[in-house]
């Protein structure tokens, strides 16, 4: 069974993007994160120790990227306080 391309950097933005956009940005990891649970689950399933691996590690990137998420929110609420924006 062979799994369909995808890109693992989907959800990168750039940092000081006027049209960062969180709740869309959200959405984007939300699937993502999805996408890599049902993967893992797959890999396990298929006892493919290789890909579980993997994907244990893409969860982990997929926590890192909200935080990261998160962050940049919160710099743009912080800009828009201040009229830097």
């Amino acid at each position: 069974m062979r799994l369909p391309n995808f890109n693992i950097f989907e959800a990168e933005v750039k940092e000081d993007s006027a049209a960062y956009n969180p709740g869309e940005h959200a959405a984007q990891l939300a699937r993502r994160k999805k996408q890599d649970t049902e993967r893992y689950k797959a890999a396990q399933e298929r006892g493919d120790n290789y890909a579980i691996k993997l994907y244990e590690l893409r969860l982990k990137l997929d926590d890192i990227d909200m935080e990261k998420m998160k962050v940049r929110a919160a710099i743009q609420k912080l800009k828009q306080q201040f009229k830097k924006i």
